[in-house]
């Protein structure tokens, strides 16, 4: 039996319950438990100890001694001593780990084209900064984020990791002052319509992000944080649109501003008060 995952064992949690998160069976644990307290032993001597049935005790040795984690050093009587416990779980970890990597690589491969349509949701700063993070530092070609800079920041060693290995970094930045954010010639920094500014309640709780042209996952900060990623190709690439036409406008207000606003308005009022529909922003601002 392969171990599973574990949380780190505390003082007060027993060594036999460990040994069963790692896979031990009940018997194994027990008996494994015991030995590193008595050894050498005899499997009488730890049935004595465990209170376990002996034909039991029997057979947990032998499934130990298989797996490396006890060996014998008498004969008559059979006395058992635990094998370096760092060089056992060493070994243990090393094959554990593989042996992870080997699964994520088998699901991947076998995922259906169809399953790359579902949504899963992060909820909390600690598993929506954990799952950010993790597609930051799994990002081999570009990033594209739009957020206020206060939502970036969080992130802004792993992105610079991320540019160091020629990850191209675009960020469509809320803000004024934006330069602790160009941490490296390939992170570039647009400011949002050309001033930094927000022109809506919702802008400043969001941050919305593509990854190669793989994954994206939108994050809202509306007391509850909560992030959407998705795989899906046809929200990629929606979503990568509509950050390409922000870094397009950024480009033409940052030629242009002075002429736009003169016939559109001060940040383009006459064009959201023509095109904006009333409340759009209350859903986001309503949470999940």
């Amino acid at each position: 039996m392969q171990p599973r995952a574990t949380a780190p064992r505390s003082p007060a949690q027993p060594l036999a319950a460990t040994l069963r998160e790692l896979g031990f069976s009940e018997y194994e644990a027990k008996c494994y438990a015991a030995l590193a307290t008595r050894q050498p032993a005899t499997a009488y001597e730890i049935a004595k100890v465990t209170g376990l049935p002996r034909p039991n005790v029997y057979g947990a040795l032998r499934n130990l001694e298989a797996k490396g984690a006890v060996q014998p050093v008498t004969e008559h009587p059979v006395r058992y001593v635990p094998v370096d416990p760092e060089q056992f779980f060493r070994r243990l970890q090393r094959n554990t780990a593989v042996l992870c990597e080997d699964v994520v690589r088998a699901v991947r491969r076998d995922t259906k084209a169809e399953e790359s349509a579902y949504v899963w949701l992060y909820r909390g700063a600690n598993e929506v900064g954990d799952k950010f993070t993790e597609l930051i530092e799994g990002a081999r070609e570009h990033i594209w984020i739009k957020a206020p800079a206060a939502l970036i920041e969080p992130y802004r060693d792993a992105l610079v990791k991320a540019a160091r290995r020629r990850v191209t970094i675009r960020l469509i930045v809320f803000g004024d002052d934006l330069a602790a954010l160009r941490d490296h010639p390939r992170i570039q920094v647009f400011p949002h319509e050309g001033d930094g500014q927000a022109h809506g309640t919702a802008a400043d709780l969001m941050l919305t992000a593509t990854f190669d042209s793989d994954g994206m996952m939108i994050v809202t900060h509306t007391g509850k944080v909560v992030g959407s990623y998705a795989r899906d190709q046809s929200i990629i690439y929606v979503i990568q649109t509509l950050l390409l036409h922000e870094i397009y406008f950024a480009e033409m207000y940052a030629a242009l501003g002075p002429q736009l606003e003169a016939h559109f308005g001060k940040r383009l009022d006459k064009l959201r008060r023509k095109y904006r529909p009333a409340g759009r922003e209350r859903p986001v601002l309503d949470g999940d």
